[in-house]
């Protein structure tokens, strides 16, 4: 006999998303079941449920800017570039940043005459969450607490030269080891420590429906992975940002950046979150207070392109 505590609930449909997102700079940048406790004491219900959830996220940095170069080439105008004679430091961030680097013979690109580097950032995570809801006004009033939430953070990169470029002594050219500088700017883990951290801990999220509106499973997991998206987002603009003050401060690779080693080391520091009004600074304090992010291992390669 089951308690009458215990409600068995309806077995919900499975749900799966994935999203790619396009943001511009100079560039683009399951099924489940739940139980129902309702005590006396309680004017709301707690709902226990999990999902499963894939997005994308694809931002884009080139020499300069161009409208010609936004949109993603097909992939049969690209040769890719063998890395046999790439210098061992950039050999690591080609392993540890999953780099492919091409030579593009799409016309406009070829045309652009400019490098060009993406990064990828992909999240899946399931979660599991309790929902605490009650009526007032004759709206409902909703509490969620996402109870557990596991993710896996795929970054990979894709660097491209146009066909025009072609040249045996390419892994030394100058245009080629500034887009390995913007490798390094989205590869610096404190990227992915400052992502991992915000989902790791989600704040209880509070809302009021609107009018006629139920707290259906579809409205609550639109809820909570909005919140999602907003801070993985808010880590990709971070990233975007940082990788267009290093064209800035190194005019697209023209010139060598300023006190090199300070420039990467400052780009996920509090201060300058803060000044990139990064919307999350509050919710990494600990985070930034920790050895491993204060330690963590910066990836730019000491000598400036220029040099």
């Amino acid at each position: 006999m089951i308690p009458r505590h215990l409600i068995p609930a309806r077995r919900a449909s499975e749900w799966s998303s994935t999203k790619d997102h396009s943001l511009t700079r100079r560039a683009r940048f399951g099924s489940h079941r739940y139980k129902i406790r309702r005590p006396t004491n309680w004017p709301a219900v707690l709902l226990l449920l999990s999902w499963f959830v894939v997005g994308e996220l694809h931002v884009g940095f080139c020499e300069q800017p161009n409208a010609l170069t936004d949109k993603t080439p097909a992939s049969t105008t690209r040769e890719p570039i063998s890395d046999d004679d790439a210098p061992t430091e950039l050999k690591r961030l080609i392993a540890d940043g999953k780099v492919k680097v091409v030579y593009d013979s799409d016309p406009e690109f070829v045309k652009a005459a400019r490098g060009w580097a993406d990064f990828h950032v992909r999240l899946e995570h399931t979660f599991k969450y309790g929902l605490v809801k009650s009526r007032k006004n004759d709206r409902w009033q909703v509490r969620l607490t996402v109870a557990k939430l596991e993710q896996k953070i795929e970054l990979t990169h894709l660097i491209r030269l146009p066909a025009s470029f072609k040249s045996p002594d390419v892994w030394q050219g100058s245009i080629l080891r500034h887009e390995f500088d913007h490798v390094a700017v989205s590869l610096d883990p404190r990227a992915m420590l400052l992502l991992h951290h915000l989902l790791k801990h989600l704040p209880v999220i509070e809302r009021t429906l609107e009018p006629q509106e139920e707290p259906s499973n579809e409205r609550l997991k639109q809820i909570i992975t909005e919140e999602i998206d907003r801070r993985h987002k808010a880590v990709i603009e971070l990233m975007r940002q940082n990788n267009v003050l290093l064209d800035k401060v190194g005019n697209h690779g023209a010139r060598s950046v300023p006190d090199r080693a300070a420039f990467f080391a400052k780009l996920y520091t509090k201060e300058h979150l803060a000044e990139q009004k990064f919307p999350f600074v509050d919710q990494v304090l600990k985070l930034l207070e920790t050895k491993e992010y204060q330690n963590a291992e910066l990836r730019f390669v000491p000598r400036d392109p220029t040099e």
